[in-house]
């Protein structure tokens, strides 16, 4: 079991830029293709800008995972299994809403919220 993601693998997951989110609640899945707004070893954060029925599922149970198809690289995939943490306020909040407020993006696509995935098992495979 790993915990970490490698060097190459937050480059991967950077340049790849759109990653899967997959979310549960009652028993019942919900996939979501998302950006996220920052990629670190240990996790992802991902801002919510119209993510509710995501973020219900996160309030009601914090087992999340993310995939990363990778194409380019013989149809790679990165496997997350996370736990899932939503904040709307604090010091990382607000350093990820000035990040994505830079990109001019209109009022209707304003960060509502974060999610931070903690990840607790990352499994590769290739084509």
């Amino acid at each position: 079991m790993r915990n970490k993601l490698t060097i190459e693998e937050i480059e991967e997951i950077k340049n790849n830029e759109w990653v899967m989110l997959s979310t549960s609640k009652d028993n019942i899945p919900r996939a979501i293709v998302v950006m996220p707004s920052r990629v670190e070893s240990d996790k992802i954060i991902l801002s919510n800008i119209q993510m509710n029925k995501s973020i219900e599922n996160i309030d009601s149970n914090s087992n999340c995972f993310i995939n990363v198809y990778i194409k380019n690289k013989n149809d790679k995939q990165i496997k997350i299994s996370c736990t899932a943490e939503v904040y709307n306020s604090g010091e990382l909040y607000n350093e990820i809403k000035i990040l994505e407020e830079t990109k001019n993006l209109p009022d209707e696509l304003k960060v509502h919220s974060i999610i931070v995935a903690n990840i607790k098992n990352i499994e590769v495979s290739e084509g």
